[in-house]
């Protein structure tokens, strides 16, 4: 009888601790048929993350009493198309690794403390504010576009490694986060640190937000600093999105662009629009972006999708169209690049 009622008693402490705390797999799989033109070359076949980007992932949570609790989160890229994860290649047998995001967190009243590899603030409104949220060939380039001209440090253009940030509790709304990463170079040298932050209001239909954001390069005149703002209004029967955003070195490169995008409601889906225009500093090398496209829900986890983009480049500009694993190379100087992908996505 002691055995017995030991044996409970284990079995039912066993029970009060996960029920504290929880593990979660998660991810999604988006495969596409895609075909994208630029230079008078062309290239089609099958590619990935044309809605949004495929992944897998864990994440959890500890309940510890007192209103604290513990989370993390392990996410990594895949590239489903050749089956691999996004650091590896077919031929190599590269495995999936969590350079999504690899953080740990203490959450409670105070807010958020994260540390670990995580989305920099800067790079939130480019992905939250575009239609196509920084994914397949009608995504916004604004997450690197000093890399879209060959200069430049954006190391941190999307994600931050060796960091610690701390997000603010709701606020009515507001809210607020900090980051900043560490280079971790010996002898004091800054190269790869990293500050920023971002701040905004988001209630009912409008949602606004502001980011400024520094990676310091292995001189002050490679410096680069990210600033942008994003806006929306949910009107219901359409949502008009707004991007502005800008990248400079301290040398003097500097280029700045803003999106006007929508997304509406339409049958058992949704339309998507943008139109974007990219400015480069003393230089007639610019270029403007033109992105429709429509996804079909046929559940709430599986939508089929399409997607057409075309990008016009001035003077010299050779940006072309492009999605994970496709590319047909650079357009002609000041030529023009077309593409369009068939899919589907499905999340669990």
């Amino acid at each position: 009888m002691k055995k017995s009622l030991l044996a409970l008693a284990v079995i039912g402490f066993a029970g009060a601790a996960s029920a504290q705390s929880s593990v979660t797999l998660f991810g999604i799989v988006d495969a596409a048929y895609g075909h994208v033109s630029a230079g008078g070359r062309s290239a089609s076949g099958i590619t990935n993350s044309g809605l949004n980007s495929s992944r897998l992932g864990f994440r959890g949570v500890e309940d510890l009493g007192g209103g604290m609790k513990a989370a993390f989160h392990l996410e990594g890229q895949l590239d489903n198309d050749t089956g691999t994860g996004r650091s590896g290649t077919a031929a190599s047998g590269g495995g999936l690794n969590f350079q999504r995001r690899s953080t740990v967190s203490l959450l409670g009243g105070f807010g958020e403390v994260r540390i670990g590899r995580d989305y920099s603030p800067n790079f939130w409104n480019t992905t939250i504010y575009d239609p196509f949220g920084t994914n397949g060939v009608g995504q916004s380039l604004t997450p690197a576009m000093l890399a879209n001209i060959g200069t430049g440090t954006n190391s941190s253009a999307v994600r931050t490694s060796n960091s610690i940030s701390y997000f603010t509790p709701a606020m009515g709304g507001i809210g607020l986060q900090v980051m900043k990463g560490f280079g971790e170079n010996a002898g004091g040298v800054k190269t790869g640190n990293y500050m920023g932050f971002r701040a905004g209001y988001a209630a009912g239909p409008l949602s606004v937000d502001y980011s400024y954001a520094k990676t310091e390069g292995a001189t002050d005149a490679a410096d680069t600093k990210y600033s942008n703002i994003g806006a929306s209004f949910d009107l219901g029967m359409v949502k008009p999105q707004f991007i502005w955003a800008q990248e400079k070195t301290s040398a003097g490169a500097k280029i700045g662009a803003w999106q006007l995008g929508l997304t509406a409601p339409m049958g058992q889906g949704e339309f998507r629009a943008a139109y974007s225009r990219y400015d480069v500093k003393n230089s007639a090398n610019d270029w403007n972006k033109f992105a429709l496209g429509y996804g079909y829900n046929l559940s709430k986890r599986t939508q089929l999708y399409t997607t057409y983009a075309r990008v016009s480049n001035k003077g010299a500009q050779v940006v072309a169209v492009s999605n994970n694993g496709l590319s047909a190379g650079a357009a002609a100087a000041g030529g023009n690049s077309t593409g369009y992908e068939f899919g589907v996505r499905h999340s669990f």
